[in-house]
């Protein structure tokens, strides 16, 4: 078998120099071409036959070997995700608790900075001299809130990190459609579903008008071939 696999490599090469030096100019040609198709996929079909139970069985090892790496791996990608949700949720709230005191203390700075304004701009309605007035409302003016920040001990692990990234999660369809105007952020989101589409024009002929598509008809060759051909 492995003899008359060579052979067909042989046949293949020789068919691959007519194909490169081929020039259709007369019905002889065009008949001598299609001739040359039927054959190359005889060959094609004796050659895959050859491969087709080698590969098969090559598969099955893959897949039960595969099969017997994903069992466990995918039990341990499970627990890595597991273990990673409830350390992340810990860190979250630790974050939000420190984010819920800073905001407390900076409501308090604020209410301090506003009752230390009001209290200057008080004393100077009380005082005489324009002077002392002044003075009073330019210290007022000076008032100034202080950003505060909250420090907490971050708990560090060698070897890793923290990263924040952004994603983008589709709300609805019908509004990034009616948004997707050309060369908007929007239309760069919206891809065309070829599959989908050649099965419209396959089930309508054309016959449907879409804004945007064209339907074209396609001219293609179909070779019956021998028994085991492809």
């Amino acid at each position: 078998m492995e003899k008359e696999i060579e052979v067909v490599k042989q046949e293949v090469l020789g068919i691959e120099e007519y194909a490169k030096k081929l020039v259709v100019a007369s019905p002889q040609d065009y008949q001598q071409a299609h001739l040359t198709i039927s054959k190359i996929k005889e060959l094609k079909g004796k050659w895959n036959s050859y491969w087709r139970p080698l590969r098969e069985k090559a598969y099955s090892t893959w897949k039960e070997i595969t099969g017997r790496e994903k069992e466990v791996s995918d039990r341990m990608d499970r627990v890595i995700k597991e273990v990673s949700q409830k350390a992340l949720a810990w860190k979250q709230e630790q974050d939000r608790k420190a984010e819920e005191e800073r905001r407390r203390l900076q409501a308090e700075a604020e209410e301090k900075a506003r009752r230390e304004k009001e209290r200057l701009l008080k004393e100077a309605e009380k005082l005489k001299t324009p002077e002392k007035i002044q003075e009073r409302i330019e210290q007022a003016e000076a008032v100034q809130v202080p950003v505060i920040s909250v420090q907490r001990e971050e708990v560090k692990v060698e070897g890793v990190i923290t990263k924040k990234t952004w994603v983008a999660e589709l709300v609805n369809m019908d509004e990034l459609i009616a948004s997707a105007k050309p060369g908007s952020v929007a239309s760069s989101f919206l891809q065309f579903n070829q599959v989908v589409a050649n099965q419209f024009a396959k089930a309508t002929k054309g016959a449907v008008e879409v804004k945007g598509v064209k339907f074209v008809e396609v001219e293609s060759f179909a070779h019956k071939t021998k028994k085991g051909g492809e």
